[in-house]
C-alpha cells in the first residue's frame, strides 16, 4: 500500500465532505475575550461551554489574587494559561505557568492556583466529567465585544490585560 507523500493537512470543517462536517455542523465558535472578566474581590469565573462531559471555563484573577485549595473527587481539571502567569499548587509541590501552557491535575488532587504577578491572569480550566465543576456564569457579560468600553476606571486593567493577550 503506498503511503502519500509529505505532511496530511486535515480537511476543513467549512467542507461538506469533511468527516469534521457534521462534528463542526453543531459547534458555536467564541471569542474568549468576552469572558474575560475581573473582579476586585476575587477570582472571576464564567462558563463557556457545558455538556454531560466537559465543563469549560474563563477564569480571571487579579494580580495576587487566588483560587483556594480544592479536590475534585472524580473530576480532572486542566488549567491553561491564555495570558499572565499561574502558580499551580498541589500536595506535591507547584508548577509556574506562562501563556499558552497547561498542566493537568487528576482526580482527587487537592490544588489552588495564584497570580503571584502584578500582572492580570486569564485561564482556561476544563473540568471532565463536569459534575463537580464550581458554579459559573454561563455565557459572556451582558454587551460583551472582544473590545469592550470598561470605563475610565478600568482603562489601565484593559491596556494591561491586552498586553497580556498580545492585542
Amino acid at each position: 500500500m503506498d503511503e502519500p507523500e509529505g505532511p496530511q493537512t486535515p480537511e476543513p470543517a467549512n467542507d461538506p465532505a469533511s468527516p469534521f462536517a457534521e462534528a463542526a455542523a453543531g459547534s458555536t465558535p467564541v471569542d474568549l475575550r468576552d469572558y474575560v472578566v475581573f473582579d476586585r474581590a476575587g477570582a472571576s469565573g464564567r462558563r463557556v461551554y457545558a455538556t454531560d462531559v466537559v465543563a469549560v471555563d474563563v477564569v480571571c484573577l487579579e494580580p495576587y489574587q487566588s483560587v483556594e485549595a480544592r479536590t475534585f473527587a472524580t473530576a480532572d481539571a486542566i488549567y491553561t494559561v491564555l495570558g499572565g502567569q499561574a502558580w499551580v499548587v498541589t500536595d506535591q509541590g507547584h508548577v509556574t505557568l506562562r501563556a499558552l501552557q497547561s498542566v493537568m491535575v487528576p482526580a482527587p488532587v487537592a490544588h489552588g492556583v495564584r497570580n503571584e504577578s502584578p500582572d492580570p491572569l486569564i485561564l482556561q480550566v476544563v473540568i471532565s466529567p463536569p459534575d463537580e465543576a464550581p458554579e459559573a456564569v454561563l455565557g459572556p457579560p451582558a454587551g460583551a465585544t472582544a473590545d469592550p468600553d470598561l470605563g475610565s476606571d478600568r482603562v489601565g486593567l484593559l491596556a494591561r490585560v491586552r498586553r497580556v493577550l498580545g492585542g
